[in-house]
């Protein structure tokens, strides 16, 4: 039967302020891309959903039960990796993950065992003896994903994975979370729209605390259409529209100068653009004024 997370009107408060605004969400297996802009709440929602931090209010529920009842079995069965967590630079991969099982209660076969496939996994089973300080940020990255998955979780918390990644390397990282999605639920939080729209089976659009939408890339970007527009004009006329829309996107073409608009409605002179994409959904939901 495959696994389900239940997220009911869960808040977070700091006093007067609200950081996690009643969100209620249903996670299933496969990649949930989880997309807000800084300060949008993804951390507070992820640190609320591995027992990091206690809950204003609201429920968490895994196949049924409230994580808080299952205690230590609810973290066991989570593999989380925060945004810029710090590695031991003087120890090996290998290392590093036979320490990482010893906290999780591996046993020592089990961890040599897990340590052995996830490297391979991961692809740094040729780099395994080597210093983490000579790794390259892609491969400190993997080392963490690798770590993430031992004790085998059903649950995969990935908050800004390819942070700081060149290109290559975010593809690579992408394509080892979309291989071991499959069979687990796996949250990615990212402000990344590249991260997410090649893996992600459904996307959670989270903006100052509150949940917009989780929905299919398709419907999101069916969602769109009509809202993102074109407009071609030489250099004075651009300037002045993007005095009013700053968070469009300038082009150049053969024929000019063109402003890529997302607005709803999209302004007189503006041409209806038919390759929406997720990033235009970002900039439409996130960016700009639509609540």
């Amino acid at each position: 039967m495959p696994n389900r997370l239940e997220i009911q009107n869960l808040r977070k408060n700091y006093g007067s302020f609200t950081a996690l605004d009643s969100v209620s969400v249903i996670l299933e297996q496969g990649v949930t891309g989880l997309l807000g802009a800084n300060g949008a709440g993804k951390s507070t929602l992820m640190k609320l959903m591995t027992d990091h931090m206690k809950r204003t209010e609201g429920h968490i529920l895994y196949n049924g039960t409230e994580v808080l009842e299952m205690g230590a079995k609810w973290r066991s069965l989570i593999g989380y990796t925060p945004q810029l967590q710090g590695l031991y630079e003087d120890s090996s991969a290998r290392q590093f993950l036979y320490y990482m099982a010893s906290l999780k209660g591996l046993r020592r076969r089990q961890a040599k065992e897990q340590t052995a496939r996830l490297l391979q996994l991961v692809n740094l089973e040729a780099a395994a003896h080597r210093k983490i300080g000579t790794f390259s940020g892609g491969m400190r990255q993997r080392v963490l994903l690798a770590a993430a998955l031992l004790g085998d979780p059903q649950v995969l918390i990935l908050d800004e994975p390819t942070a700081g990644l060149d290109p290559e390397e975010r593809i690579r990282l992408r394509n080892h979370i979309a291989d071991i999605a499959r069979e687990r639920i796996v949250l990615l939080a990212t402000h990344v729209v590249s991260d997410i729209e090649c893996v992600a089976n459904s996307v959670m659009l989270l903006k100052a605390g509150k949940l917009l939408a989780h929905e299919s890339p398709q419907k999101l970007i069916a969602s769109a259409q009509g809202k993102i527009g074109m407009f071609y004009g030489g250099y004075e006329e651009i300037r002045v529209l993007q005095n009013q829309y700053p968070k469009g996107e300038v082009k150049q073409n053969q024929q000019g100068f063109a402003l890529r608009i997302a607005a709803d409605p999209l302004p007189e002179g503006c041409v209806p653009a038919q390759d929406v994409g997720l990033e235009d959904v970002y900039r439409l939901y996130l960016e700009g004024d639509h609540a």
